[in-house]
This record gives structure tokens, C-alpha cells and sequence, in this order.
């Protein structure tokens, strides 16, 4: 054989014999490949391991969602600031006659024999002063964001003032009685009763402050520069309690204006069930939107709460250290009147307190003869509870002695009284025609729920002629602006007991709305003092 073809057949051995000997690894590595799967498989598998499965997920929308109205925490139990400011200043007023009175007696009492002109004089001199320096030095603001020893050091520097001011006055005048040592006794005394009284003060006002109790509740419509100023302000002072911001053009409102949200459209307010506890409704629109801002109002203003909108001097009123309570004297104004003042607040309640407790002390042998007198003649609770809206249109349950069947008890009035009602039991006859039966909303005017004089509270969802009355007469509502009263000016005019026809709620209305225009102590007694004769001699109305 030639020695080439020799090679090659070496060769051609050589290969056969190398492969196979590959023959098994390639065996084995095609049969892990099968239990592995092709590349592509094996791609695919990591591919969905590391990729989100987007058939069976569903897909979550990670865009920022507004507040809504259920999302605002609105407080319930509030105290009239201003009422507050009031009673603090009255008892400052008698403690400080009363210290600085008692100090002068002591120091003139045996040192000379002119009587007690002299002290008495001296006393209220230094009264009058002691009293103008804290009115003057605005000691009695009492702001959320003034701290205990600003607070404290202004009342120090008023007082110190004021003492310093009593000295020279009297030592110009240098009466033959004059008493230097005893005056400064006295001042002191007073300054450091003032010092005791007002850290006091502050300690309990910062803590209702904390809850919220004291800030007026305020909610905007409009999400304007104006609204932007106002919050802005105010979150230096704290003066306001600012809760959202409602805008018909949500579409292009932002979420919130430094903090404050906006939560929804006008149509979201009325429908907010926290309404009632609003204090002020404030319109932000600027003065070329007139049109826009007049439809905010129509839309709000049959609403009890009180309605404000912003005058045109705000836009250009510069305001940075200016208060946001001044702010609101100057640039806003009220379109549905304005409220009270604390003074009238405070006494109408105190004599609500002192008259409505007084009663329920010296009548309870009469309330139990009439509680026992009602278990006897029908089965059934003595007392007779019913919901009824009150100020902004607060529901309460008003109390009453029950005077109709316990079974034919009806608690949103939908049929009101009428000649010979069946419903009504023997007793009830009695003490409904002699008004008996309202004697325990004493309980509700002592709880504050009610005062002796406003508008007669009607029950929820009331009907006249089968439409709610409130639905007859557009400002119906407007008689919600105060508290609800057991006797009325519409009561001794004649409007009392049920309403029959769309003009009874009307006259009721127009009543009411007379009353809370012109609203004052003196007339509130008069009302008070007419109350009885005129009921007992109703002999028309169905009671």
C-alpha cells in the first residue's frame, strides 16, 4: 500500500475513534438540553420570572388623589372667642375694683376722718386705669400663636404702666387725704393678681386652642390668589381654622393651597354632613370674576351658616404683618349680616344659665306632680324626645313632656296637630294648651342647645300641607342662624302651634328673621315677660 494512502487511512481510523468518543458526551449534553429546554425556551422562562405579569395583575393608578370631605376633621364642641374675651375682661373688671377697693380701705381705714370719699374715689381711679392699660396693651387677644411669656410680660408691662400712671395722677393732684404707701400696696396687689389670672388664661385658652375650640371654622369657594394670601397669613397667627377649599373647576384646581385642601365642588359642600359646624362660608373670587362669584353666593346663601366674600381692596392690600382678624374687618364682607357681639353672646347666655337653672330648682316638685300624672292616665316614658335642628342646622333631641298616645308617636311632625286629635291623651290636652308640656327644654336651654328666646326649633324633616316646610319658603334656613329659643317674637305675635299652608311657614319665617336682625337682651326679656299672657290668652291657635 503507498505510503500516502497508509495516512490516510490512519487518518480516517483515527477520526472515527474520536467520534465516538463524543458520541456520549453529546448524548448526555443533548439529553440535559432536553430537560432544560432550547436557548429560546430557557430566555423566555427567565423572561417571565423578571417581567410583571400585566394579563392578571391589575393596574394600579399611582397618580396623587385628591382629598374628599370625608377626609376633614371638622370640631364639634366650639366656644364663642369673642363671648370668652368678654367674660374674662368682666371678671378682671370685679376682681381688680375688688383688690385694689379692699387694699385702699385697709391703708386710709383710721388715718383720717373725711368718710370713705377718698377711698372710694382712689379705688375707682385705679381701677379705671388698671383696666384701660389692658384694653390698650391688647392683653385680652389671647392669639393661638403668642407664647405664655409674651403673653405674661405684656399684661406686666400694662400693669406696671398703670400703676406708674394712678401714682402720678394722684401725686398732681395731691389730695389732703393722699396715701402714697396705701396706693402702691394696692397696685402691686393688683398686678400680681393680674400676673396669677392671665397665666392662667393662657394655659386653658392655648389648650382649647389646641382642639380647635376657639378658632373660628372657615371653609373657601374659589381656589384663588386671594385664598392663597389668606392661608398663608394665617398660618403665622392661627387665628382661623381654615378646614378646605371648594371649586366648580376642579379640572384645574390644585390639591391643596399650602396644606389646605381642596376637596371637591359647591355641590360636595351641600352635601357635607359637617356643615352645621361652619362657622363662615368665605367667597374668594377676585373682582373680575363678579359674574362667577355671584353664582357662589346664590348658591350658598339660603344656607344658616354666615357667608363672606372678599372686597376688592384685599387684592392690593398689603398685608404681610397685618392680622388675619384685621384683614377679615377690612376686606371681608358679609352678605347674610353679621353675627353677634361676645358681649351680647355672653350675657344672653348667662342669663339663659342663671334663669333656666333657677327654674328647674324651685319648679321640680310641679315637673315630678306632671312626670307621675302622665304614667298614670297612659302607658308609656314621661318624656317625650324628638330631633329637631338647631343653630346652622345642628340636630338635637329637644325634650318634652309627652302629650299623645306613646304609640302613636310621631317624630319627624309629619302630621301636625289638628282640632280634637285623637292622638293627643287627656292630660296631654292640658298641658299642651297651657304650654306645660315645653317646660323640659329648660334641659336643653341649660345644656346650650337652646336659649329661653329665638326661633321655635322644628322637627327634622317637618311637613306642611305634605311637602317639607323647608322646601315652601326660600330662607327658611335663615332662621338657623342662632339658637333656638322655647318662646319666640313669632310666638307672641301669634304664629304658634302648627303650620297648615305655605303662608303660615312663611310669616313664621319672616318672624324669626325680624327677630335675629334685631336681636338684644332688653328685647329678649320683653319677649320673655309678654310670653305668658299672650299664651294663655291664645284661644285660636290648636295646641
Amino acid at each position: 500500500m503507498p505510503i500516502r494512502d497508509l495516512k490516510n487511512a490512519t487518518l480516517a481510523a483515527n477520526l472515527h475513534a474520536n467520534e465516538e468518543a463524543r458520541t456520549p458526551a453529546r448524548t448526555v449534553a443533548r439529553q440535559g438540553d432536553e430537560k432544560r429546554g432550547s436557548a429560546d425556551s430557557r430566555l423566555e422562562n427567565y423572561a417571565s420570572k423578571v417581567r410583571p405579569k400585566t394579563a392578571d395583575t391589575p393596574k394600579v393608578d399611582r397618580r396623587r388623589k385628591r382629598l374628599t370631605t370625608s377626609d376633614i376633621s371638622v370640631p364639634r364642641r366650639q366656644t364663642n372667642m369673642s363671648a370668652l374675651r368678654f367674660g374674662l375682661r368682666s371678671l378682671d373688671v370685679i376682681l381688680v375694683c375688688a383688690i385694689i377697693a379692699l387694699g385702699i380701705w385697709n391703708g386710709y381705714t383710721g388715718s383720717n376722718q373725711r368718710g370713705i370719699m377718698a377711698p372710694v374715689a382712689a379705688s375707682i381711679l385705679g381701677s379705671v386705669i388698671f383696666i384701660a392699660g389692658l384694653f390698650i396693651s391688647n392683653a385680652y387677644r389671647f392669639n393661638a400663636a403668642t407664647a405664655w411669656t409674651s403673653h405674661i410680660k405684656t399684661v406686666m408691662i400694662a400693669s406696671f404702666s398703670a400703676l406708674g400712671v394712678w401714682l402720678a395722677i394722684a401725686l398732681i393732684i395731691r389730695p389732703e387725704t393722699f396715701q402714697p404707701d396705701a396706693l402702691a400696696k394696692a397696685g402691686l396687689g393688683a398686678i400680681a393678681l393680674l400676673a396669677v389670672l392671665h397665666g392662667f388664661y393662657h394655659l386653658q385658652i392655648r389648650r382649647l386652642h389646641q382642639r380647635g375650640a376657639l378658632s373660628p371654622t372657615i371653609v373657601m369657594l374659589g381656589a384663588t390668589e386671594s385664598a392663597r394670601r389668606i392661608i398663608e397669613e394665617n398660618a403665622k397667627t392661627k387665628e382661623l381654622n381654615i378646614l378646605a377649599i371648594f371649586d366648580d373647576r376642579m379640572a384645574r384646581a390644585p390639591h391643596n393651597i399650602h396644606g389646605v385642601p381642596v376637596v371637591g365642588t359647591v355641590e360636595d359642600l351641600h352635601n357635607w354632613d359637617a356643615l352645621p359646624y361652619v362657622n363662615r362660608i368665605v367667597v374668594t373670587l377676585p373682582s373680575m370674576a363678579n359674574k362667577r362669584k355671584q353664582d357662589f353666593v346664590d348658591r350658598v346663601r339660603l344656607l344658616p351658616n354666615r357667608i363672606a366674600f372678599v372686597v376688592d381692596e384685599f387684592e392690593t392690600l398689603n398685608h404681610v404683618q397685618q392680622r388675619v382678624s384685621e384683614i377679615a374687618e377690612i376686606s371681608l364682607r358679609d352678605v347674610t349680616g353679621n353675627p353677634k357681639s361676645g358681649r351680647h353672646t355672653a350675657m344672653k347666655r348667662l342669663m339663659d344659665i342663671g334663669i333656666s337653672a333657677t327654674a328647674l330648682v324651685l319648679g321640680s316638685p310641679i315637673l315630678g306632680a306632671i312626670a307621675l300624672i302622665i304614667r298614670l292616665d297612659s302607658p308609656g316614658p314621661a318624656l317625650f324626645k324628638q330631633p329637631r335642628h338647631g343653630f346652622n342646622n345642628r340636630v338635637f333631641n329637644v325634650y318634652k313632656f309627652r302629650s299623645m298616645r306613646n304609640d302613636k308617636a310621631d317624630l319627624k311632625a309629619e302630621q301636625q296637630t289638628v282640632v280634637g286629635d285623637a292622638r293627643v291623651t287627656k292630660i296631654g290636652k292640658f298641658i299642651r294648651k297651657t304650654s306645660l308640656d315645653e317646660l323640659p327644654q329648660l334641659i336643653n336651654v341649660l345644656k346650650g342647645e337652646m336659649s329661653l328666646v329665638g326661633p321655635r326649633p322644628h322637627a327634622v324633616g317637618m311637613k306642611t300641607q305634605g311637602k317639607e316646610s323647608i322646601d315652601l319658603v326660600n330662607e327658611y334656613a335663615h332662621r338657623h342662624k342662632v339658637k333656638p329659643g322655647m318662646t319666640g317674637w313669632a310666638q307672641i305675635n301669634g304664629s304658634r302651634g302648627p303650620l297648615h299652608d305655605g303662608s303660615d311657614v312663611a310669616e313664621r319665617v319672616r318672624l324669626d328673621v325680624e327677630y335675629i336682625e334685631k336681636a338684644n337682651v332688653l328685647w329678649d326679656i320683653y319677649i320673655m315677660l309678654k310670653t305668658l299672657p299672650v299664651l294663655l290668652g291664645d284661644r285660636t291657635n290648636v295646641r
